[in-house]
């Protein structure tokens, strides 16, 4: 479901009838969107692209599928949460996707994401951290990891935003994440701003993004 910059009315809704769908990410070169998605009726496909302004999506078969994050050139990486030593990619440019071996291993991988310089995992166990990867071939090497606040005990899906900034879901009791953080990126450490006080009831928070406004509603300074 999409939503435009501070609007609360869908503009744009993209299925798969008789699938759960998982994660999204946009390719900012093209704007397709690839989806994760978990359909028994439909046999081992488990990825869909959806082109721009399009309901029609092409499927794969893709391996390691349960998070997927675009680079700035259009290449789609893909993890599994329970796989820490491996992700894939499909090039931009081709339809077969390659497995790409990492020289550290992630404990529990989280959000998949380019961070402006870097294809970028993060790792849901405490220490909470998030990889910076330079791809070369099929070898992932981790060039420096972000560290997060020591006394976490959990955290869900984390959003970087272009603004220097990284927001994501956390506990520092039990294992449902029921506080935001965010942090200066990447430098991690202590969070800049915390907003207490949610997941009463048994409610937490699974993930977290953030639009920013666009440069023309920017205000001067």
């Amino acid at each position: 479901i999409e939503y435009a910059h501070g609007g609360t009315q869908p503009i744009r809704t993209v299925h798969i009838p008789g699938a759960e769908m998982g994660n999204c990410a946009v390719d900012p070169t093209s704007g397709n969107l690839a989806a994760t998605f978990s359909c028994p009726p439909c046999g081992y496909q488990n990825l869909a692209i959806f082109p721009p302004g399009s309901d029609d999506a092409t499927r794969y078969e893709a391996p390691l599928a349960s998070k997927v994050g675009y680079d700035n050139k259009g290449n789609l990486f893909l993890a599994d949460f329970d796989v820490g030593n491996e992700i894939a990619e499909l090039p931009g440019d081709s339809s077969q996707f390659q497995t790409i071996a990492l020289d550290q291993s992630i404990g529990e991988i989280g959000s998949i994401q380019w961070d402006g310089k870097y294809i970028t995992v993060q790792d849901l166990r405490a220490p909470v951290t998030i990889s910076r990867i330079a791809i070369s071939g099929s070898v992932g090497t981790v060039v420096s990891r972000s560290k997060f606040g020591p006394y976490m005990r959990d955290a869900s899906y984390s959003w970087i935003a272009g603004d220097g900034t990284v927001t994501f879901p956390f506990s520092t009791h039990g294992d449902e994440p029921n506080k935001l953080g965010i942090w200066k990126y990447p430098k991690g450490a202590h969070p800049a701003h915390t907003i207490k006080k949610f997941g009463v009831g048994g409610h937490f928070f699974g993930a977290v993004t953030v639009s920013l406004a666009p440069s023309s509603a920017q205000p001067r300074r």
